[in-house]
């Protein structure tokens, strides 16, 4: 079962969703909030079918994801495990990524970055999600416990 502190910087954070070609060459999607299933060690990703090109054709060849979750603390992991597919958002995902996106936008902007142009990049609404099946999680904070394995 997923442990309830990655849970809420998954549900709460910012993220970026990776996969690799089979010849290794990476693909990056940042991620616009998500929704999980952590009774079946799931959770499903909201981008922007348009930029997640490459990172599609990644995961049907392989089905590899590596997705960086990340909380403006520096309180950060990285899952890693299995693509299952992908789907349209519900209502209330769409809610839900509303809510962080604007919250990303305010706390990047007030960092003193031009405000219309993380809207560019933040302000549309992701239009599909990925779902991974959750395999192993990492400790991404900075610090001493950085790049250690979470058992769950």
């Amino acid at each position: 079962m997923i442990p309830d502190r990655v849970l809420e910087v998954m549900l709460n954070g910012y993220g970026h969703f990776g996969s690799t070609s089979n010849n290794l060459i990476p693909a990056h999607i940042d991620t616009l909030g998500a929704s999980s299933n952590p009774e079946n060690d799931e959770a499903t990703f909201f981008v922007r079918k348009s930029l997640a090109k490459k990172t599609l054709i990644n995961l049907d060849s392989n089905g590899m994801a590596a997705v960086y979750l990340g909380l403006p603390s520096h309180e950060a992991y990285q899952i890693k495990g299995h693509f299952t597919g992908s789907r349209d958002l519900t209502a209330e995902e769409l809610e839900v990524s509303s809510k962080i996106r604007n919250y990303f936008i305010d706390t990047i902007s007030a960092m003193g970055l031009p405000r219309e142009n993380i809207e560019k990049l933040y302000g549309v609404a992701p239009d599909i999600g990925l779902t991974v099946k959750i395999e192993n999680i990492y400790i991404q904070t900075p610090g001493p416990e950085a790049g250690t394995k979470l058992e769950f």
